[in-house]
């Protein structure tokens, strides 16, 4: 025994429960493999506690496909706050705080909605607590874990909706698709598993091996960083002309040609709407991924594109990037035009010594930077095709 609470049990035998289907009018209509199925989704949400007038309700209003799957992916609730905190040794206010930072959510009341996993999670804090890790640093990381798979979490829900509507034509479908999902998310959640550890032993690899001198990103401390913006000329205009769809589509477009064409040393730090930032020690690999992003644009039926790379001491908090830098890169992308990389002088040194061609822009004047900043477009790289 694992000391869990037994789970709910349907009220009656299978007969008794298939029969008050019946009279309830769930299986009218249905024979053979689809009367079938719709029996196996009603008796598999009877035995989840959904009484048989939620479940009339929710066939009238085409939402079974929909209720397996909330009850599915969601575990039944066992616990309040104050049991999930007797049983795993964690204050009350401290697993709500945490909850809220993973995105978990906490209600307003003390209702059991929690479930096992959610103890695991609860207890695997504790452990994290006992380990001696920094409070402040523990929630700064909770936090981008949570607004993070937020934002994956809405991706792969859009998915899901995309075959339920494709499908709402066919019950068939829609509910054998619905009572496979839990088997979908437990394979997501192994390859998340799975990625977060290869990622989490690559990054460490690197911040041992930049100790030793290599040109990669080190995990903490303050160091001198390159940080690239690119962004869509002219978005906000089209936003007030183009459907919110293909806007959507032209933002996931740039963030898969910045993805495809990131290679170590350089990382893309994050999706800004229609820009995204990344960031290299090797300020030169930075402005050449630049250039390709700006060229490649037009190939991938994208707007035009500029950018901007900067150079300086920057430090990363909880995922995230800041410094001088970082800011100036905004300012400079805002002076770039159509399919140009602006540069500062630091950046244009390193090109020049590495055998690129830049050439001066002018000097700016930038809200919260001192004095005029020089600036550099940057040319072909070395050895590329006239």
């Amino acid at each position: 025994m694992d000391g869990r609470e037994p789970a709910p049990r349907p009220s009656g035998t299978v007969s008794a429960l298939d029969e008050e289907f019946e009279r309830a009018g769930l299986l009218d209509g249905l024979s053979g493999e689809p009367r079938s199925l719709r029996l196996a989704a009603l008796r598999a949400l009877a035995g989840d506690g959904v009484p048989i007038e939620d479940l009339v309700v929710a066939a009238r209003a085409g939402r079974l496909a929909s209720l397996i799957l909330e009850k599915a992916l969601d575990p039944p609730g066992v616990f309040t706050i104050h049991q999930l905190s007797r049983k795993s040794g964690v204050e009350a206010g401290q697993l709500r705080s945490w909850f809220r930072a993973l995105g978990r959510g906490v209600p307003a009341t003390d209702a059991p909605v929690y479930s096992h996993d959610d103890l695991l999670i609860a207890e695997r804090f504790r452990e994290y607590l006992r380990l001696g890790f920094d409070t402040e640093k523990l929630f700064a990381t909770a936090r981008v874990w949570g607004r993070n798979l937020g934002s994956f979490v809405d991706a792969m829900s859009g998915m899901v909706e995309d075959v339920l509507l494709a499908s709402h034509d066919d019950p068939d479908v829609v509910l054998r698709y619905a009572m496979e999902v839990r088997r979908f998310a437990e394979a997501e959640a192994q390859i998340v598993a799975h990625l977060l550890g290869t990622m989490l032993a690559q990054r460490i690899r690197s911040d041992a091996v930049s100790a030793a001198g290599s040109r990669d990103i080190a995990i903490t401390g303050a160091q001198e960083v390159a940080f690239c913006f690119a962004d869509l000329v002219g978005f906000t205009r089209l936003g007030e002309k183009l459907p919110v769809d293909i806007l959507g589509e032209m933002a996931d477009d740039l963030g898969a040609l910045a993805t495809d064409l990131a290679e170590a040393p350089v990382r893309v730090v994050k999706a800004i709407g229609d820009a995204v930032m990344l960031m290299s020690l090797d300020p030169v690999a930075l402005a050449r991924t630049a250039v390709d992003i700006v060229d490649q644009a037009q190939a991938r039926g994208l707007p035009p594109l500029r950018a901007s790379v900067t150079l300086g001491t920057a430090i990363s908090r909880a995922g995230d990037w800041y410094g001088r830098p970082i800011n100036l890169a905004s300012r400079v992308l805002s002076a770039a035009l159509p399919h140009q990389v602006l540069v500062t002088e630091s950046v244009s040194q390193a090109l020049q010594q590495a055998g690129w061609s830049t050439a001066p822009a002018g000097a700016f004047d930038f809200k919260g930077v001192p004095g005029p900043t020089p600036l550099f477009t940057v040319g072909a790289p070395p050895g590329a095709r006239p």
